[in-house]
């Protein structure tokens, strides 16, 4: 089966923010953030830039930071002066010098978080680095976001007929657990016999499993699944069952290539824990209560402490049901939690910006619970936030209204979001702010290049199945598409690719 190829590089790749030589970044922070000064530019050979000027924030004084120049072939050039709002924010200017003097140093910003100073400078109390180049220092990944090791089966194999029966503390020691039901390598959606069944109050632990497994683990009531590893999901991968009252806690646990769901929650006045869990290509990390559940009660899910590679969205929520989400970190995962019309697939529109996506009364997050895996791209971000989902976060002449807690975030980008652009908060609108910072891997990135375009001949419709992974065409309107195993159709054909089409990225 096709798997998703990416690395997870140890340091962020730079980029400038602005490309013309002793350029300062000029956004906006939102609320309580000073708009910083442009900086002034060297011309060649000169001994000095001109300096650049000040600003004040919407919300008056803060610290005053320097914002660097910078000189082509010369010395630094002047430092311009930039007032900060009351939050302070990120301090310093870059310069931008090639064979001459880096900007210069950037000087302390008073502490806060939304602010925006000019490229180069650390962040809060801390003085602006000197400019080395050009290169701009914006977020990197949050230490909070712990990417696992994908564990290797260990011991004896144990092999499965049928369904096993669980109760009491089942361990199963690392070892390989296979089956004799559906093959889940073709991301079967039909399987319904699971491999394990866990009765009420039941543990099972420590498991990597084969491919054989069927509809996976079902939860008769309450339930604790520790360490337990499914490189293939068919249907689900675990399915809560139990009733009024009962808890699944699932910790410690990962999941790959599943064609839809992987949490499947449909147990009435249930509760769902999940921590600490890692996915990679999937449709949804969790959906409570979907097509054809009972719809009778609430359900409830608490979702901490997840890394989530290639998923359409971390959590599908019937409108009945409510999930809480904390420390989500995401790459190619363009939806933090969308809501359903119970016991359906029908979007709702009780959402941000009117859409199904983002906090809601059932969806329940702040932009801080989110994080974007920054490293996997060669973008400079001025924020990890994650915006709340394509449809609610709108730039140009469909812009959308901003988002409190969301005034500055990071959306996909580029076929099969394998980038991030920022967007930013301007005049009550969404804006786009720098370019899409395209894919870190270097056997990933070359298949973006803009050279490739030239082989865009063949005309194809968005979301449509292709078979060549990385091929080029066009759809006919100006838009370039790849295929690509695009995160959340998966289940809409029977080819694991698809063509994604976007207007040009590079």
């Amino acid at each position: 089966m096709p798997k998703n190829s990416f690395l997870l590089v140890s340091g962020l790749a730079l980029v400038a923010i602005c490309a013309a030589p002793g350029c300062g970044s000029n956004d906006n922070g939102g609320t309580g953030a000073g708009q910083v000064a442009t900086a002034g530019s060297g011309s060649p050979s000169s001994s000095a830039g001109s300096a650049g000027g000040s600003s004040t924030g919407p919300t008056g004084g803060g610290a005053t930071v320097s914002g660097a120049g910078g000189s082509t072939n010369g010395t630094a050039g002047a430092s311009g002066n930039a007032t900060g709002g009351a939050s302070g924010g990120f301090a310093g200017g870059a310069g931008t010098s090639t064979t001459g003097g880096g900007g210069a140093s950037g000087a302390a910003g008073a502490t806060g978080t939304t602010g925006h100073g000019g490229a180069g400078g650390t962040a809060g109390a801390s003085a602006g680095s000197a400019g080395a180049g050009g290169a701009a220092v914006g977020v990197t990944v949050s230490s909070s976001c712990k990417i696992p090791t994908w564990p290797t089966a260990t011991g004896t194999p144990v092999s499965i007929s049928g369904t096993k029966s669980v109760s009491g503390t089942y361990d199963g020691k690392m070892a390989l657990h296979n089956g004799n039901l559906n093959d889940c390598t073709t991301g079967d959606q039909s399987s319904t016999k699971a491999i394990i069944e866990i009765a009420d109050g039941g543990t099972v632990k420590n498991i990597v499993f084969g491919a054989d497994i069927g509809d996976g683990i079902h939860c008769l009531g309450s339930c604790t699944i520790d360490n337990v590893w499914f490189p293939y999901i068919c249907d689900d991968a675990i399915t809560m069952l139990g009733g009024s009252g009962k808890t699944a806690t699932i910790t410690n646990s990962g999941f790959k290539n599943a064609r839809d769901k992987t949490i499947q929650h449909n147990g009435d006045g249930s509760t769902v824990v999940l921590d600490n869990i890692y996915v990679d290509t999937a449709g949804k990390l969790y959906r409570s209560c979907g097509q054809g559940c009972s719809s009778s009660a609430k359900r409830m899910a608490n979702i901490s402490n997840v890394v989530a590679i290639g998923a359409s969205q971390i959590a599908g929520v019937s409108t009945n049901d409510k999930v809480t989400l904390s420390n989500i970190c995401m790459y190619r995962t363009p939806s933090v939690c969308r809501t359903y019309e119970p016991g359906t697939e029908t979007e709702t529109s009780i959402g941000a910006n009117g859409t199904d996506e983002g906090p809601t009364a059932n969806c329940i997050y702040k932009g801080t619970d989110t994080h974007a895996l920054v490293n996997d791209t060669t973008g400079s971000y001025q924020t990890d936030v994650v915006c709340p989902g394509s449809n609610s976060v709108k730039v140009g002449s469909t812009a959308t209204a901003c988002i409190t807690g969301f005034e500055s975030c990071l959306k996909g980008c580029a076929p099969g979001s394998f980038g991030f652009r920022q967007a930013v908060c301007s005049n009550g609108l969404y804006a786009n702010s720098g370019g899409c910072g395209g894919p870190a891997d270097p056997t990933v990135a070359p298949h973006f290049a803009s050279t490739n375009s030239t082989s865009a001949t063949t005309t194809v419709t968005n979301n449509d199945p292709c078979t060549t992974e990385w091929a080029w065409a066009g759809d006919g309107t100006g838009k370039y598409c790849m295929c690509v195993p695009k995160p959340g159709y998966y289940q809409a054909s029977n080819s694991w690719w698809v063509w994604d089409c976007q207007s040009q990225w590079w």
